[in-house]
Order: C-alpha cells, then sequence, then structure tokens
C-alpha cells in the first residue's frame, strides 16, 4: 500500500506524516509514503523537514501541481488498488494573485482527479475547507451542517477556488460513483503553525484587543493533530466514501480563544475592548476595497477572511463525522498549550517579545 500526499511539506502534510511515523504500521515501511512538493528552498523548517524524510527512507517527489506530466509521475505506483491519494497541496496564501490560486487550487485539483483516475489509485481524499460555504448569509444562530450548498459567487479570492477545486470533486464522484472519494473540510486550523493563531497572534503585542461584540460570537476550530488523525482515519476504504465532512475540535467563543491566546503568549490579563457590530461591519467592507486597490501583505490582519464570519452567531457542526465513528480529541487548553511551545520557536514572536533575531 502506498500513501500519495500533496503538500506534504505544508502545515497539514507535515503533522499527517509525522503522525504517520509515530501511530502506525507506516513507520516500519516509510517508503510506502510518497510526497510531492516544489524543488525550493523554503524555510529553514521545512529544509529540515525533509531532510529528515529524506533520512527515514520516504519516496519524494520533486514536482508542481501546475504541471500534468509532474502529477502524473507522482502518482504512477506499483499498487494503485491498495493505494490512497492525498490531496492537500493547495496556496492558502491569500496576498498571492488570483490566477495563481486559481491555477494550483482548481486547475491542481483537475490534474489529480485526471491522475486519480488514469492511474487507477483506488481511493482519494480531498482536503477542502469550510471556506467553501462563504459568507453564510442568515445562518445566525445555527450550526452549518455539510448540506450547506457551496459558494460558487463569492468574490475572487482564495475560498473562491477552494469552492471550484471542491465543485470539480463532487462533480467527478457524481460522473463516477463507483469511485472511492472522501471530502474533509477544516474548519479555522489551529495548533503547530496553524495559520488563524498565527495571524492572530499579532494583535497581542499592542495595549488593548478590539473584538466584535467583545468577542462573544462562536468560533469554530480544529487542531491539526485532529485533522491528520481524520485523514488517516478516513483512508480507510470502507469508511465516508462518497461523502464530505466538518472537522471541528472545538467551537468556543472568540474571547475564549482570545484569552487563551494570550495565556499562550504570557500576556497574562488581556484587555478587551468591545466593538458595537455597527462600526465593526465597515471595517470589513473596509478591507474589501482596500484588497481591490493593494494586495495585502503577507502578514496583513485586513485579511478579509478574518472578518468574514466574525460578529456573526455561526458555528460548524461536525456531527455527521462524529456519527461515522471519528472523534476530535484536542480541547482548547491542550492546543494552546502547543502553540506557546511553537511560539518559542517563531522568529517573529522572539523579534517583538525580546527585541532578539532567532
Amino acid at each position: 500500500m502506498t500513501l500519495l500526499i500533496t503538500g506534504g511539506t505544508g502545515l497539514v502534510g507535515q503533522i499527517l506524516v509525522h503522525y504517520l511515523m509515530e501511530k502506525t504500521a507506516y513507520a516500519e515501511k516509510p517508503h510506502t509514503i510518497r510526497l510531492l512538493f516544489r524543488k525550493r528552498n523554503g524555510n529553514p523548517h521545512r529544509r529540515r523537514f525533509i531532510s529528515w524524510c529524506e533520512k527515514k527512507g520516504m519516496d519524494l517527489v520533486y514536482g508542481d501541481l501546475r504541471k500534468d506530466e509532474d502529477v502524473m509521475r507522482f502518482t504512477k505506483v506499483s499498487d494503485p488498488q491498495s493505494s490512497v491519494l492525498i490531496h492537500s497541496g493547495a496556496i492558502f496564501n491569500l496576498w498571492q494573485p488570483f490566477y495563481l490560486l486559481y491555477d494550483v487550487n482548481v486547475n491542481g485539483t483537475k490534474r489529480i482527479l485526471k491522475a486519480f483516475h488514469r492511474n487507477r489509485i483506488s481511493k482519494l481524499i480531498h482536503i477542502s475547507s469550510v471556506a467553501v460555504y462563504g459568507t453564510l448569509t442568515g445562518t445566525n444562530g445555527t450550526g452549518i451542517t455539510e448540506d450547506q450548498p457551496l459558494d460558487l459567487k463569492m468574490e475572487k479570492g482564495y475560498e473562491l477556488t477552494k469552492a471550484l477545486g471542491e465543485q470539480l470533486v463532487q462533480d467527478y464522484q457524481q460522473d463516477h460513483p463507483e469511485k472511492r472519494v472522501t471530502i474533509l473540510r477544516p474548519s479555522g486550523i489551529v495548533g503547530g503553525t496553524g495559520t488563524t493563531l498565527d495571524v492572530f497572534s499579532r494583535m497581542f503585542f499592542g495595549r488593548f484587543v478590539s473584538l466584535p461584540r467583545g468577542g462573544l460570537d462562536k468560533i469554530s476550530l480544529v487542531d491539526v493533530e485532529d485533522v491528520a488523525r481524520a485523514i488517516y482515519y478516513f483512508s480507510d476504504f470502507d469508511k465516508g466514501n462518497g461523502e464530505a465532512f466538518n472537522l471541528v475540535s472545538f467551537v468556543s467563543t472568540l474571547r475564549e480563544v482570545v484569552e487563551k491566546l494570550g495565556w499562550a503568549l504570557q500576556r497574562g490579563k488581556i484587555s478587551i475592548i468591545p466593538i458595537p457590530l455597527f462600526i465593526f461591519k465597515p471595517l470589513y467592507h473596509l478591507a474589501r476595497g482596500i484588497r481591490k486597490i493593494k494586495p495585502a501583505e503577507e502578514k496583513s490582519l485586513l485579511l478579509p477572511i478574518l472578518f468574514n464570519k466574525l460578529g456573526k452567531d455561526i458555528w460548524i457542526d461536525n456531527r455527521k463525522a462524529n456519527s461515522r465513528g471519528f472523534h476530535a480529541k484536542i480541547d482548547l487548553h491542550e492546543s494552546m498549550k502547543k502553540f506557546s511551545t511553537f511560539l518559542a520557536q517563531n522568529p517573529w514572536y522572539v523579534q517583538q517579545k525580546y527585541g532578539v533575531t532567532l
């Protein structure tokens, strides 16, 4: 059995590989793990991870989701009928131009589906996102289930490319009901180098933290380790075929998350300033306007995806995954505890807090 993973050097991919090596039989046969990743320098952490994979004896394939020949070569295995293709490769960098997001997140998925079918791989797990649900207008006070339709009319951006990419997977499944395909939709990913917390943490170097309605609204988050566990769980040929699943570790108020982040950042008690919604909502539209004139920078806090669901009493319902036997294990406190360990080794955090550079 070969486990083929796109995006193997990304947040989810790295945690998944470590999980496989620590908790499963893949530790005895690391060569049955094949990773596709681009040949670039990247940051030191990425380089160390690649070196570790090489030493462990994994099958590393340099390639690009934007090239048909690379994807086809990556998925060519000697044991396709017992292999699983995990497609987690995507561009999450919201400051990247739309054409690049589209070519990787949409056209890249199209190439994966073509190779999956032509090379007769037994099962596909597609890592989507709850971003596919869009703005969720009129759903205040309810949990969002997998029955919520994809929003294919969003403004151009990361969210739209994830929705369009998943639509391709759904269309393929409908045309080929005999194929084993499972879609996983993580909510905001936290823990380790989770982007959601990494961006929010940058708010905490000021004196106060401003939150809509004082942070009383719900926010759904999933720890990256639970995402890895879900991927492995649903890689079973008999689980979740033809279905999509929301992934959530915990649902907390934004205020609770902020207070735990303050603890992780060793900030002690956080001073929260409530912002009325009639003031907060224009900030969201301002962020959209700024994006049209000037693309958001890598560390910008005016990323529309952060504003989109705040100020609304909306959460993501994960009961369907529970009904199929998968249960998240990590709570808010444990996730933040791991995040504090990550921050201690994060260059921007060390520089901001202590005035030194790692």
